[in-house]
């Protein structure tokens, strides 16, 4: 009865928000600021590929998981609850039997009004579960089957496109050393090509998929993709797109959890053995977010052409509480390859590569040289054994290439990867014990080097959580498919301990912070010897209503670095210091328009080097008319940066599945514009230009992409149909 009052009570309180939906039920809004949240740190992309986070999400919101009957496991996948949450609700379940509401959360430990509020679209409650097993024609009744067409331009012509003998006053010459004096001839044209001067293919990029799915149990999808540059049936490319993609996975069949053939995607324990694709659980302003959470094998949906496994993995559950997967994947990989000569000059079968290429770029003779240079073969498994409050997991994977990476060695990089095969093995636990969870994972390499994370987080009172997190990643520890939560760029040479904080004072107040104190054993590049360094951040959120968000943020970095000054010998190690400084207010002025205000500043300084100051305003309106048939957003936004060091990132709205978070420096403008249609039920429409203004800049970028003027835009279009 008490249960029944409370669920009552809640329904009539309606406290989850009203975001924004498309004609699918799709909360767009949401997902892009939990997207905006696990990006925070992928900065140094500007198109940051994320398409599999929102697949999840959106798939997630369209078949709901059923807390009364799902895994810890599954509800890691949302990225959303910590373990400390989760085990909370299973200790409920377990305690008072299934919910009969959603909102029974608000009586559960660890869960307040705010969690719910950001769970509440992707989760439901049902009294029986619902059938994992479906006929063929329950399958084609229900499935769900969608297209997607993309494509983009650059306004304004970049080097690459231009077939002129005196391009912005510099003359190409044959690879004689004679000038070319008529860009009108096809043979001059072929030697600019020839001679890497211009891109081979057009200005345009065009992106196609085709994604059928069933709930989650069954994805098909195919994916293809041409890069601006790039050929486009013909010379290099005769058979049209430059990259493919496609993946079939079925998910329980009884004791088969999961079949991936095809484009996939294996993840593992906390990601230090092995992990394909991108991970997000880092640094950011969820300050709790620091545990990896594996979800197995998964389809592959994305055009990174390099972060996937290609071939085919398994998942069974042989007796309860055990399960057993196995993967193989083989793929052709970008890389810097050379061939090795013997004595005489004559090439022999050994091939070497001094590193990885991953732009995914093949738009001149050089760039395609490098496309699928060496064949990367992956097999390997994963046992775990599964309790609600308890895992423990073995993990093993071997990598070989056909071709021996030979690295150029600098005294920074001599204890890393070299050869053509590697084997890593690792053992992870979790373990939720009342309000606290402990976790962690220990992986070997061939070469005996180690990698080590634990961490706990605690719940030390219905308000307040704390998470902890040490690594010592030894400077040889060859981790190439590991994401080990790391200061660096990769999970070696690396020490550190990481303890953060939350404070939920109120629904209104939440107050985030972390303090991450690091060193590195050994040197790193341009850094020429051991050093150490600490990062902090703290951010309040004030949240007085629905419809107004706000929130400050500092953030403080100081590492070791070499000095820019001119030295003698070894270069001295100074401070680089870096203070970010945001405010950020988002509040609806209707049902239908929203807007976004942000300030942000950066103060960068090296050694005895001037300061280096940036600065950031832009304000954003989102104008989604209930029922009509279109929406608009609006952004503009004013820079000034002294240098790129000082350089400030801001993630954009961009076209559904589609996410970039751009850097701006210089000084200027930045604007944007985004219109969707839905003309007809089920077809979408999205047009969006975007341009930047410099000030003082005759010249944007250098090389082939670079344009002449002080403003840079583009076009972008996509159709999307359901059906």
């Amino acid at each position: 009865m008490r249960r029944g009052l409370l669920a009552g009570c809640a329904l009539l309180a309606a406290f989850h928000g009203t975001a924004q939906e498309d004609d699918h039920g799709v909360p767009r809004d949401l997902i892009e600021q939990r997207i905006e949240a696990a990006a925070e740190n992928l900065g140094e992309d500007s198109d940051v590929d994320l398409t599999t986070l929102f697949d999840v999400l959106t798939d997630r919101y369209t078949d709901p998981i059923d807390l009364n009957h799902t895994t810890p496991e599954e509800l890691n996948t949302l990225g959303l609850l910590t373990d400390v949450q989760i085990g909370a609700l299973f200790d409920h379940i377990h305690r008072d039997g299934p919910l009969l509401s959603i909102y029974e959360l608000q009586t559960i430990n660890a869960w307040d009004a705010r969690t719910i509020e950001l769970v509440r679209p992707f989760v439901t409650v049902r009294e029986r579960e619902q059938g994992a097993r479906a006929g063929f024609k329950e399958i084609l009744r229900n499935l769900t089957q969608e297209v997607t067409i993309r494509s983009q331009v650059n306004v304004e012509e970049r080097r690459g496109f231009q077939d002129r003998t005196n391009l912005f006053g510099q003359e190409y010459t044959d690879p004689d050393g004679d000038p070319l004096a008529d860009a009108s001839d096809p043979a001059v044209r072929d030697s600019l090509r020839a001679n890497n001067k211009v891109y081979l293919g057009s200005p345009y990029k065009l992106y196609v998929r085709y994604r059928a799915r069933y709930r989650s149990n069954l994805s098909f999808g195919v994916t293809a993709e041409k890069d601006e540059g790039e050929e486009f049936f013909k010379g290099s490319q005769p058979n049209g797109f430059d990259f493919y993609s496609a993946h079939l996975f079925i998910r329980d069949l009884g004791r088969v959890k999961a079949i991936a053939l095809g484009d996939y995607q294996a993840q593992f324990g906390l990601g230090l053995t092995y992990w394909s694709g991108l991970a997000f659980s880092s640094k950011s302003s969820y300050t709790l977010n620091i545990k990896r959470n594996a979800s197995g094998l998964l389809p592959y949906t994305s055009v990174n052409e390099n972060l996937f496994n290609r071939g085919a993995g398994i998942t069974v559950e042989p007796i309860r509480h055990v399960e057993v997967t196995a993967f193989w994947s083989r793929n052709n990989l970008d890389a810097n390859s050379v061939a090795v000569s013997d004595t005489a000059g004559a090439e022999t079968p050994e091939i070497t590569f001094s590193s990885f290429q991953e732009d995914g770029f093949h738009r001149t003779n050089t760039e395609l040289a490098k496309k699928d240079a060496i064949v990367a073969q992956t097999f390997g498994g994963h046992i775990a054994y599964r309790r609600t409050h308890f895992q423990i997991g073995v993990t093993g994977a071997h990598v070989g290439f056909d071709a021996t990476l030979n690295k150029n060695v600098k005294p920074y990089n001599e204890f890393e990867f070299q050869g053509d095969a590697n084997t890593t093995l690792g053992a992870d636990f979790t373990w939720l014990y009342r309000n606290a969870s402990f976790f962690g994972e220990v992986a070997r390499s061939d070469n005996g080097g180690i990698g080590l994370n634990v961490g706990t987080l605690i719940a030390l009172d219905r308000r307040v959580s704390l998470a902890v997190l040490y690594r010592d990643y030894q400077r040889d520890f060859h981790g190439l498919y590991s994401v080990g939560f790391a200061e660096g760029s990769n999970p070696w040479n690396e020490r550190g301990l990481y303890t953060g904080l939350e404070i939920r004072a109120s629904r209104a107040w939440v107050f985030n912070c972390y303090f991450d104190q690091f060193t590195f054993p050994w040197l790193r590049y341009q850094v020429d010897a051991p050093t150490s360094g600490y990062e902090a951040l703290g951010q309040l959120n004030w949240s007085p209503s629905k419809k107004v968000s706000l929130y400050v943020r500092a953030r403080h970095e100081d590492k070791g670095y070499n000095t820019e000054l001119p030295e003698q010998g070894i270069d001295a190690i100074v401070r680089r210091v870096q203070n970010n400084y945001r405010f950020n207010a988002s509040y609806s002025v209707s049902r239908s328009i929203s807007l976004r205000t942000r300030v942000e500043v950066v103060d960068f300084k090296r050694g005895d080097a001037p300061l280096d100051h940036g600065f950031l305003i832009y304000q954003d309106l989102v104008h989604r008319p209930l029922r009509s048939i279109w929406e608009i957003t609006l952004r503009a936004a004013l820079f000034n940066t002294t240098s790129y060091d000082a350089r400030v990132y801001a993630y954009e709205n961009d076209l559904i599945g589609v996410f970039s978070i751009p850097p701006y420096y210089g000084r200027g403008m930045r604007w944007y514009a985004m219109l969707r249609l839905t003309p007809l039920h089920r077809v979408d429409l999205w047009l969006r230009y975007g341009a930047w203004i410099y000030n003082g800049q005759d010249r944007i970028s250098s090389g082939l992409q670079e344009i002449s003027g002080p403003v840079k835009s583009d076009v972008k279009l996509q159709v999307r149909v359901r059906f």
